[in-house]
């Protein structure tokens, strides 16, 4: 009885479908979704190029125990990695899209460490 109570009153204030309010529209369309495969490939190897510079960048300021170099370009190396995921993310090739996925996933998930690590 106690638990009926809250519920029916929270379900209550979410109002119906139809309580006369107009329906939303979603207008936000990825910006990747009318690339080509050719083109997203093209914008996805173009990231792991700015990547690979970031990375050798970070390599060069780990040496130095410059960490805070290190934590800033693991961040920005992050964002890229992140857009390579979503460029990814949109290939029409499922096996081009699961193998890009495979790589890209694994750098992120070594980004994330690096970050949490040289920020404390």
């Amino acid at each position: 009885m106690f638990v009926a109570a809250p519920l029916c009153l929270f379900v209550d204030s979410c109002g119906s479908p139809d309580s006369g309010s107009e329906p939303r529209v979603i207008d936000s369309v990825s910006p990747y979704s009318s690339l080509s495969d050719r083109e997203l490939t093209a914008r996805y190897f173009a990231r792991l190029v700015e990547l690979q510079s970031l990375y050798e960048e970070m390599e060069a300021a780990n040496k130095l125990r410059d960490y805070q170099t290190v934590h800033a370009k693991a961040g920005d190396g992050l964002e890229k990695a992140r857009d390579a995921r979503n460029l990814a993310r949109h290939l029409d090739d499922s096996a081009s899209r699961r193998e890009r996925l495979k790589g890209i996933d694994r750098i992120v998930s070594d980004l994330e460490h690096l970050v949490r690590v040289t920020g404390s």
